[in-house]
């Protein structure tokens, strides 16, 4: 029974990913400028660590 379980999820979540809505707005551009420039200073403390 597992062996037809399996599969179907996989195949159910490929097609839910797939459906996925992309947001591009002004938002989106904000939070990822946000996470970048937190990515960068966490970089930075780890550097200066080493």
């Amino acid at each position: 029974m597992h062996i037809l379980i399996f599969p179907a999820g996989f195949i159910l979540w490929y097609l839910a990913y797939e459906a996925k809505p992309i947001i591009n707005d002004e938002v989106t551009l904000h939070l990822k400028e946000k996470n970048t420039s937190k990515r960068n200073k966490l970089l930075n403390i780890i550097n200066e660590s080493f």
